[in-house]
């Protein structure tokens, strides 16, 4: 009988192996779908994300909001095309980006620290307190739009649900290749933060490069670096993370906040999101991404931000010989000389009376200056920088106010005839005689090289500009007394209705100053109806270059507040006293709105009727006017008009017809005769005998007369 053969332990190893090799195989491969699965769902999370940061980012940069201090304000500029902006008489108002707002304050101080004018400076020193409040509104906002349910706004007036569209935008982008899988609802979150290391802006360096005072570590190929510290002047500036286009950036350069930095504008959104996976291979495991963007600024290129202009419509003022000599001028910087801080209130004045009226405004320099003119212009001058925005050159600015060879040019012709009516809107003209010739002086800010212009045209005293809605006014009397140009007397002249024979007017050595800044507070709110814009001007229009033209230091509706004055006190100030209707127009009293003339509207220089984009968007307004008006004695007027010193009026000039009415002037007398005698009877007769010295002695009499 055969032993039967043992089984080969080596034989039941192998099959063991084998199965072995398939299970564990199997397993791997099972593994191995899962983690392709899984691998495949991250990168689909991923693109999911990053779409949220990019729609999350895109909504950051639209979002607006409107503040006392700056007006409309966002992460981006916008030009005035939005009817989310629109101001009560229908035009739209432009939006200042908070890194435009930041960089042009920067230039403004770099300009006072070249003028080295302290008091430019302490006004330099609250704009950037009143930028960094706005700043803090803007924040704020943003913050709040990170979650989810909030509703924004833009500059068109529409809705901005960041949330809403980050979460949409992830969906969108989640479609799966490898499998089944949930968005975990509510997972997306949003939030703002800054980065670790800065990265390029689209905020150009100040020009020209030579005065921009900004390290290489803190620029890139001419423009700023964001959240990296750039001080002027031991004053800190740093600029927010925003490009010149919507992009993602790395997550890991992502900070809630960066300790080294004195303040910061957190801008860079970063969203996380999870995504549940179905399936047994996965066993319900949860992906998580994150991603961040970074929002951008549409640049506002301002084309015309508006003109600066010096009116002196009873001819050139000695004392003020160019802009700069009102920052050293010592009566328009004493203390003692006080000027209004005022604006009009509910309409433009006067030509909205009588609902419109002129109000004392808060002084925002309480404590830190005196309210004079000097004051008032500097404040007129920061405006219109700030209108100009981050492109104004800085040695032109500079050049207009301390380049002593950049003088007014004296107008031509120098003497007018004054020619005005008895009665405001008679046709008949009555020519008093000659008088000085009037002009305005107009900087405009070239659009392209950022440089200053100049230029002076012929101007009347009847070319009045009013006092907009919710902007600065500012009147200071005996500016400059005694002036060298001199005491003019202006007749004697015969003239209807005043009840004297002979007339005679004075003009005297004496110059009141006005300032009005149309810029003074942007908005909507706040800005009154106009919003803060430069108003219509034909003579300030952007025209091309002319001969006259030449470039400086190359290289309402409702109730509303009343302009932003931080917590300032009023200033008090009494109004001119009124004078009657129907008096002669050729004296005013002594206000530059001339309120109590009885002008027609069309005397005074308004804004235009319309809506839409505005037309001094494309055009140059008027931004600040600073006007001297010469004191003029009213003499044989007092008594009719009511009032010894005020201007001169209606002033037509050498084109306009007029009569001249010449004074009275007495007949030729001959002198009389040698005494020969004969005449001794008769005019002894004449005396003692009526009847006889009548008829025997008449050519006696009338020869001793």
């Amino acid at each position: 009988m055969k032993t039967p053969k043992k089984r080969s332990k080596r034989g039941n190893m192998l099959v063991f192996i084998t199965a072995s090799t398939f299970i564990l195989v199997g397993c791997l491969a099972f593994f191995a779908l899962g983690y392709v699965r899984l691998l495949g769902s991250n990168n689909e999370q991923k693109t999911a994300i990053e779409a949220a940061a990019l729609s999350a980012a895109r909504d950051v940069s639209r979002i607006v909001i409107q503040t006392p201090e700056y007006g409309w304000i966002g992460v981006s500029d916008s030009a005035p095309n939005g009817a989310g902006t629109v101001a009560d008489d229908n035009y739209y108002v432009p939006v200042r980006g908070i890194n435009t707002i930041i960089g042009t304050n920067r230039v403004c101080r770099i300009i006072a620290a070249e003028l080295n004018d302290d008091t430019l400076k302490t006004m330099v020193n609250k704009d950037l307190e009143w930028a960094k409040k706005a700043q803090a509104k803007l924040k704020a906002e943003l913050d709040k739009a990170m979650a989810k349910g909030y509703v924004a706004k833009d500059s068109k007036g529409q809705n901005v649900e960041v949330y809403k569209n980050a979460e949409d935008a992830y969906k969108a982008n989640g479609v799966r290749m490898t499998g089944a899988s949930d968005y975990v609802d509510g997972s997306l979150k949003l939030t703002l933060g800054s980065l670790s290391s800065g990265a390029p802006t689209n905020v150009p360096l100040p020009r020209p490069l030579l005065k921009a005072q900004v390290p290489a570590a803190a620029q890139t190929n001419n423009f700023y670096l964001s959240y990296t510290n750039v001080p002027v002047q031991g004053v800190d500036y740093v600029f927010a993370g925003i490009g010149d286009a919507i992009k993602l950036v790395d997550s890991k350069k992502w900070v809630a906040s960066n300790g080294s930095l004195p303040y910061e504008m957190p801008t860079i959104v970063k969203a996380e999101a999870e995504q549940q996976l179905k399936g047994d291979q996965v066993n319900g495991y949860k992906v998580r991404a994150v991603a961040c963007a970074q929002p951008a600024n549409v640049t506002d290129p301002k084309p015309f931000p508006g003109a600066f202009t010096f009116s002196f419509p009873d001819g050139l003022c000695p004392e003020i010989p160019n802009p700069g000599a009102l920052l050293t001028y010592a009566n328009a910087q004493k203390p003692g000389i006080t000027a209004s801080w005022m604006y009009a209130k509910d309409g433009d004045y006067p030509v909205e009376q009588p609902v419109a009226t002129m109000q004392n405004l808060g002084f925002p320099y309480d404590g830190l200056l005196p309210v004079n003119t000097g004051v008032a212009f500097r404040r007129g001058l920061i405006d219109w920088w700030k209108r100009a925005g981050t492109k104004l050159n800085i040695s032109s600015a500079v050049a207009m106010l301390n380049d002593a060879t950049y003088k007014f040019q004296e107008p031509n012709p120098k003497t007018v005839h004054w020619k005005t009516p008895a009665k405001v809107g008679d046709s008949y003209k009555y020519d008093l005689g000659p008088i000085p010739n009037g002009n305005i002086h107009i900087y405009r800010v070239d659009p392209n090289s950022g440089g200053i212009t100049y230029q002076a045209k012929q101007l009347d005293p009847i070319e009045i500009p009013i006092a907009p809605e919710n902007q600065l006014y500012s009147e200071s009397l005996d500016v400059v007394k005694n002036s060298s140009v001199g005491k003019q007397t202006v007749g004697p002249f015969m003239f209807p209705n005043t009840g004297d024979l002979f007339d005679q007017v004075y003009l005297l050595p004496n110059f009141d100053v006005y300032v009005r800044d149309m810029v003074y507070q942007p908005g909507g709110t706040w800005g009154g109806k106009h919003g803060g814009e430069p108003m219509n001007h034909p003579k300030t229009a952007f025209l091309k270059p002319t001969p006259g033209l030449m470039e400086l230091g190359s290289g309402g509706l409702g109730a509303k507040p009343k302009p932003y004055d931080d917590g300032g006190d009023d200033k008090p100030y009494t109004p001119p006293k009124p004078k009657g209707s129907g008096l002669p127009p050729a004296i005013t009293s002594q206000s530059d709105l001339a309120e109590t003339a009885g002008y027609p509207t069309t005397f005074y220089q308004k804004y235009q009727v319309g809506s839409g984009l505005r037309p001094t968007y494309t055009q140059n307004g008027m931004a600040v006017d600073v006007r001297f008006r010469r004191q003029v004695d009213a003499g044989t007027f007092e008594d009719v008009l009511g009032f010894k010193i005020g201007y001169v009026g209606e002033k037509y000039g050498d084109d306009v017809p007029a009569v001249t009415m010449q004074p009275y002037v007495p007949p030729v007398v001959s002198d009389p005769p040698a005494d020969t005698g004969t005449g001794t009877t008769g005019t002894d007769t004449g005396t003692t005998g009526t009847d006889t010295g009548t008829t025997g002695t008449d050519p006696g009499t009338a020869t001793g007369l």
